[in-house]
Parts: C-alpha cells; sequence; structure tokens
C-alpha cells in the first residue's frame, strides 16, 4: 500500500527519486527484487563492468539511452561508475521514476576497483577511485528524497517531499518555435538545453507538420522520440548514408538528433548540404562533445536562430535526480564573473583532497575548466579526483579558481616497449606526445625519457591575454625540473602555436588527420629541461624542419607555419631506416611518405613498383583495393625497393 502511495505521488508531483542499495552482493539481489516488486516498470539495467545478468547493459553502450524513455532503471556501480552513462541514464527517466544504484558498503569504497578508470586514467589495470566514491556517496546521503537501504535495515519507504501537483510545460514554446523557423526561407537553427526539455519532440514536430524532413543522428534508435512525433512523416538517414549521396533529394528541412554527438566536420558538411537545418543536441555534454558543439560550431557556420528550452517535458524541474545529476556532475554553484579591479591572484598547487578540504575551490577549479574547454566532460572529474600521475597548477582568490593548468606525467617506459612503439606495434594507453613521438617521428627514445605533458590550460574570460596564461605555463616548467622535457599537444590555431612558441616550446610534430571533436589537426610541441631532453628537441624539431614541407603540401595545404624551414632533401641514413620500419614492420604510411619521396627524387633511375609510384602522386586509396590490402602492397614493393636503394653513410 505504501509503495503504490508513493508512485501515485511521484507520477502526480511530477518526481523521479534515487534508491540506494548498500551492502553484500546476496542482499543487492534480494533487495533489488522486492523494490522492483513494489514498483513495476521498464527496469532498464546498466553495470560498468559485466556482471552476468542477461538483461544487463554496459555502460560503454550508453549513447544509445538517447531520445529515448524509460519507467526506472538500476545501475550497478559495485564495479565502478562510467558518469557519462550514469547522467545518460538518469535523463532517459520519466515522472514516477526510481533510479536504483547498487553499491557495496561504505567501507569498501576506499578499496574497489573501478573497472572504468582504465578508459580515463591511463593504467592498464582497474585502480581504486576512493576521492570519487567519497564524493559520490556524500552527495547521496546528502541528496533530498533519496532512500539508503543498507543490509541490516528496514526497506525505507517514505513519500517525498511536499510540493504542488505538475503539468507538462513548454508545449506552447515548441509550437512557437517551429512555426517562427518554418517560415524561414533558408537557416541553420540551433536547439539546446539540458535533457528531457522536449528538443527531439520538436524536431518530431517540425518533421510532421513540414514534410518531409531528412532525419539523422548518431544512431536511428536515438532518434526514437523523433520518430514518435513525425508518425508516417518520419524518414532517417545516417549521416555517412547522407554525404555518400551524389546529390539530396529535395527535402524541407535536415533534421539533426544529438548533434553534438556527431565529429564537427561531419556536421558541417551535412549543414551545407542543406539549405535548411534544424540541429537539436544537449547542454551537458554527456556525448563528450557538448562543449565542442556550443563553443566551436559558431565558428565554422553562419547559425540563423538559437533558441533555449527550460522546462522539462518529462518530470518537473530541478526534481531529485536531477538535482543529484547537476551536483555530481559539477554543474551547480557556477561562480559570478570576477570583477578584475579587486583581484590578487596567487599561484597554489592542487591535490585531489581539496574535494574533502577546499571543496568549493576544486569545484571552481572544474567548472573554469568546464567553460574554457570544449573536450571537458564528466570524464576529466573522474582524471581531477582520482587518476594517477596528473595534477595542476591554480591562479586562486579566496574559494575562486580564475587560471588552471592541468598536466600528466610521461614517458619512463623501458626500451623494448619503446621500439615496440617505433614499429608500430605495441599502443599501450597513455604516454600521448612520448609515444607519438615514438610512432610518428622516428624517436622512441621520447618514451624512455621523463617528461611532463600540459593536458589543459583555461584563464577566465575576463583576465585573459593578461599573460596569466603564461605564469601557469611558467610555474609548471619550474616545478618540472626533475624532467627531461615538458610537452604540450593542441588543435592547431595560428594563435594557439603563438601562444606555446612564446612559452618557449618547440614545435615537433603536426598530424596529418583532423581531430573528429575540434575539427583541427593536432600539433605537439615540447619545452627541453634536461641535456637528454635538449638533444631530443633538437633533433625532433629538425625532424620536422626537414618533413614539413612534403608533408605539408600531401596532407595540410592550408596551415601555414612562420618556422625554420631545413630543406635538406637528400635521402640519409635515417631515411634508409625509416624505409625499413613501413616495409617490415607496421610503420604508417604518413609517417614514412617523405623518406619515400626522397628515395623517389635522389635515385630516379629505380624503377619503383606502381603502386608506390601511385601513393606519390596521390594520398586518395585506389577504388580497386582495401585499405589493408592496399598497406599490404605497398610495404611489399618497398621491401623490393630496399634491394636496390644503396645504404647512405
Amino acid at each position: 500500500m505504501q509503495a503504490r502511495l508513493i508512485a501515485e505521488q511521484m507520477r502526480r508531483k511530477g518526481l523521479r527519486r534515487i534508491c540506494v542499495i548498500s551492502g553484500s552482493e546476496s542482499f543487492r539481489t534480494a533487495a533489488l527484487r522486492e523494490w522492483q516488486d513494489d514498483f513495476p516498470g521498464d527496469w532498464l539495467r546498466v553495470t560498468t563492468a559485466g556482471t552476468g545478468h542477461t538483461d544487463e547493459v554496459l555502460a560503454q553502450r550508453a549513447r544509445q539511452f538517447l531520445g529515448q524513455e524509460w519507467l526506472h532503471a538500476i545501475y550497478d556501480a559495485t564495479q565502478g561508475i562510467h558518469l557519462e552513462a550514469l547522467a545518460a541514464l538518469a535523463g532517459t527517466l520519466v515522472a514516477g521514476s526510481w533510479l536504483v544504484v547498487l553499491m557495496p558498503i561504505p567501507s569498501a569504497l576506499d578499496s574497489l576497483l573501478d573497472h572504468d578508470s582504465q578508459r580515463w586514467a591511463e593504467c592498464e589495470q582497474p585502480i581504486a577511485t576512493p576521492i570519487f566514491y567519497h564524493h559520490f556517496w556524500q552527495q547521496l546521503e546528502q541528496a533530498a528524497d533519496t532512500l539508503i537501504w543498507r543490509e541490516g535495515e528496514i526497506k525505507p519507504l517514505r513519500l517525498a517531499q511536499p510540493t504542488t501537483d505538475w503539468q507538462p510545460q513548454g508545449a506552447a514554446q515548441q509550437r512557437a518555435i517551429v512555426a517562427e523557423i518554418a517560415a524561414l526561407p533558408t537557416a541553420t537553427c540551433i536547439v539546446t538545453a539540458p535533457r528531457g526539455r522536449g528538443k527531439s519532440a520538436l524536431g518530431g514536430m517540425l518533421a510532421a507538420q513540414y514534410p518531409p524532413c531528412l532525419i539523422t543522428g548518431p544512431a536511428k534508435i536515438s532518434t526514437a522520440v523523433i520518430a514518435n512525433f513525425a508518425g508516417d512523416h518520419y524518414y532517417f538517414q545516417s549521416p555517412d548514408s547522407i554525404l555518400g549521396q551524389a546529390a539530396s533529394p529535395d527535402w524541407q528541412w535536415l533534421i539533426v538528433d544529438e548533434a553534438a554527438s556527431l565529429p564537427l566536420p561531419q556536421l558541417q558538411a551535412l549543414v551545407e548540404r542543406f539549405p535548411r537545418c534544424l540541429l537539436l543536441t544537449t547542454t551537458e555534454g554527456y556525448e563528450g562533445t557538448g562543449q565542442g558543439f556550443l563553443l566551436k560550431l559558431g565558428a565554422l557556420l553562419a547559425i540563423t536562430r538559437h533558441y533555449r528550452l527550460h522546462e522539462p517535458q518529462r518530470y518537473r524541474a530541478c526534481d531529485p535526480l536531477e538535482t543529484f545529476i547537476e551536483k555530481i556532475l559539477g554543474q551547480h554553484n557556477l561562480p559570478q564573473a570576477p570583477n578584475t579591479d579587486e583581484l590578487s591572484l596567487h599561484l597554489r598547487t592542487y591535490h585531489p583532497h581539496d574535494w574533502h578540504v577546499e571543496p568549493r575551490l576544486a569545484l571552481s577549479t572544474f567548472q573554469l575548466l568546464q567553460a574554457a574547454h570544449y573536450r571537458t566532460t564528466p570524464t576529466d572529474l573522474r582524471r581531477m579526483m582520482d587518476a594517477p600521475h596528473t595534477g595542476y597548477c591554480q591562479l586562486v582568490a579566496g574559494e575562486s579558481c580564475y587560471g588552471a593548468l592541468g598536466w600528466v606525467d610521461e614517458g619512463q617506459q623501458s626500451g623494448e616497449l619503446a621500439q615496440a612503439v617505433w614499429r608500430g606495434e605495441r599502443r599501450p594507453r597513455g604516454n600521448l606526445v612520448a609515444q607519438s613521438l615514438a610512432a610518428h617521428s622516428r624517436f622512441p627514445q621520447a618514451m624512455t625519457l621523463a617528461s611532463r605533458r600540459i593536458s589543459r590550460i583555461a584563464i577566465s574570460e575576463p583576465l585573459r591575454r593578461a599573460g596569466l596564461g603564461r605564469r601557469l605555463v611558467t610555474a609548471v616548467i619550474d616545478e618540472s625540473q626533475d624532467k627531461d622535457f615538458v610537452s604540450v599537444s593542441f588543435g592547431f590555431t595560428p594563435d594557439l602555436w603563438q601562444f606555446w612558441r612564446r612559452c618557449g616550446f618547440q614545435l615537433v610534430r603536426i598530424g596529418t588527420q583532423r581531430e573528429a571533436s575540434s575539427g583541427c589537426i593536432a600539433a605537439m610541441a615540447i619545452y627541453p629541461i634536461s641535456q637528454a631532453g635538449q638533444q631530443l628537441c633538437q633533433l625532433a624539431a629538425r625532424h620536422f624542419q626537414r618533413d614539413w614541407p612534403l608533408q605539408q603540401a600531401r596532407y595540410s595545404p592550408d596551415i601555414t607555419l612562420a618556422c625554420p624551414i631545413n630543406a635538406d632533401n637528400r635521402f640519409s641514413a635515417d631515411d634508409y631506416d625509416e624505409l625499413i620500419g613501413f616495409a617490415q614492420a607496421h610503420r604508417p604510411l604518413s609517417v614514412s611518405y617523405p623518406a619515400l619521396w626522397r628515395a623517389s627524387h635522389n635515385h630516379p633511375h629505380l624503377a619503383l613498383g606502381s603502386s608506390l609510384q601511385y601513393s606519390l602522386r596521390q594520398s586518395q586509396l585506389p577504388e580497386t583495393y582495401s585499405h589493408k590490402q592496399w598497406l599490404a602492397q605497398l610495404r611489399r614493393e618497398t621491401a623490393i625497393l630496399l634491394t636496390l636503394l644503396p645504404k647512405p653513410h
């Protein structure tokens, strides 16, 4: 009887709540079964790592939840917590839903191995994450209307705190937006909102009222809400299918659901094909690129209208579950813009225990990084709390952070592993720059040296261009005197490269492909510290300056660098070794291309295989080959070429 009253009250009040079941596995199983009997519903079950239940869904597949609705769900947190999946799951639950979180006893949390940590901690095996679990449990205990059922205690059943009855709001706003944008002859419109505000429903209403509209998104299953509202006028195609067509038929609108989940270059290509586009996306960044969408898309496209939806359609605004998710993701208590005239900033070194002893300062630091970087996601919150070999420098005033720089230690790997990376046989977790210098720039010694990579840097908007970024970079260099070099990887733009050059960094690599999230090509630069670091920096910079004109012409014609160029195009002993790595190991073609070009131009009398000749003229894959077949053929022809080439001294 009590359960029925609770369920009715939650539906009528528009509430969703959390029940934590904490104890042994046998207790959790029995208690969960009893709870499900009390509250019938869909009961989607999600887990970080497989536990053997036949109906469970792995958290890494969380994107399939987007755009769907459920009544009740279970998150098994006994193997770790995939924070983005938990947030996405919560966003699918409707009024009257319970989110049941399964957890061990609190005393076991400090040593609990979190299987999600392998995704973000750059470690080969799961690690314990006590800082986050302590934070998570504390937020659960403080959350309004959360029920915690501990082993050995009676089942907690109580009504939610009193509130008024609820009716879904916002339909009038949706109708007004649809009518307004439908009158535009050409347009690229964006609708953003937190989860559950009716973005997808708005897209379905447009498709139903102004057919035919073409609908796309990261997966067809994620457009279920659009399909429901579009009815007989639901027409879906995948992004790749649309872009693979020679021309697009006459559609009234292209509607892109969960637009932030798509790579920015792909999204740009889609929008450029259609005169009228409606982009729908969340603002929370559960997909991992929400910030990228909001910060970067405006620089790529002319946006006609940007609409924001505020009122939830599935539940009451600021219900207990939404409030908890916002707090656990660090989306509450956003800092006010600083009065720059009154600030006196001092340098400080962050420590993970700040989340216990300086929680407001720790939260302010994460929120600054989140506001400044398109890549910052809930994963970065986990990394900030518990990832080993990481740290932050802060510029603070009181309990607020106005400048932050994050770093991660790299290198000090075995020579055997470094050589395996050079050969293209191994790609271990972590060591982004050190590993790239081995795999893409011929320098396996970069993995054996001790280095520190700058991974994030952010300055509060009103304080930018005042030298604070360089102050943070100088601080981390001063604190890294026991390292061989400091490195940074960034999406190349002229302004960013100018900043790092002024900080004393030397460019050692520019990639050959644009990053999916930013649309930029990755660049890497290093600041040498030790004698070994100085030697590596000189060799790597010289190698980059020698290869850059060839790589630029082939892969990056739109990038212009104001840096020294080494015009020495003689075929060298290093080139010869590079061709051995390509022919006999697994070195990438993009890395070996300059050596192949110099071999051909320095020895024109040697007969190259037809595939090698083609690859030197064209970067596109021939239609008759798969990528694997093409590489195998090029490696065979390079091996033959090596038998004819004289080895330089």
